[in-house]
């Protein structure tokens, strides 16, 4: 369902996808970019999480310059059970999301863990779910790091 906007959701939503400043009071720098006050951007920012539009407001790290490993997993499930595959594979903290898609292979997700071992522990133990036929460990070789950000 496609949700109505007004100029400033949308001129918040668009500055949100940008980096939040690393300051005392982040939504007062913010608000001030957007030139609005402080209490209305933190009202209208609660609004947007409420209705979905925002899924989070949150810090990222690169985990290799911390010493951590990732890699995209690409699992083949049966449709009736993917829902339920999504639900355990997000039991896992170090899962940083999946998405379904419309392939053979039809739920991804990325895993962030501290070493190759941990993640082997992890794609191992949730090849034992009976409902996963197959799995792919898509290991990035090289990086490529894009910004992306949907202009509302």
């Amino acid at each position: 369902m496609k949700t109505k906007l007004n100029l400033i959701d949308k001129r918040i939503l668009n500055r949100l996808q940008k980096d939040i400043p690393f300051v005392k009071r982040p939504w007062e720098a913010v608000a001030e970019e957007l030139n609005i006050k402080e209490d209305l951007l933190i009202k209208r920012v609660g609004l947007l999480k409420k209705k979905g539009l925002i899924r989070r407001v949150s810090a990222g790290f690169n985990p290799r310059r911390v010493g951590f490993v990732s890699t995209l997993i690409a699992a083949k499930i049966g449709p009736q059970y993917l829902n339920k595959a999504a639900r355990k594979i997000n039991f896992y903290p170090e899962v940083t999301h999946n998405y379904g898609r419309d392939s053979e292979y039809n739920l991804w997700f990325t895993l962030v863990a501290k070493n190759k071992k941990r993640i082997a522990q992890i794609v191992n133990q949730i090849k034992k779910d009976k409902n996963i036929e197959a799995i792919l460990e898509l290991p990035a070789v090289k990086l490529f790091k894009i910004d992306v950000n949907f202009r509302v």
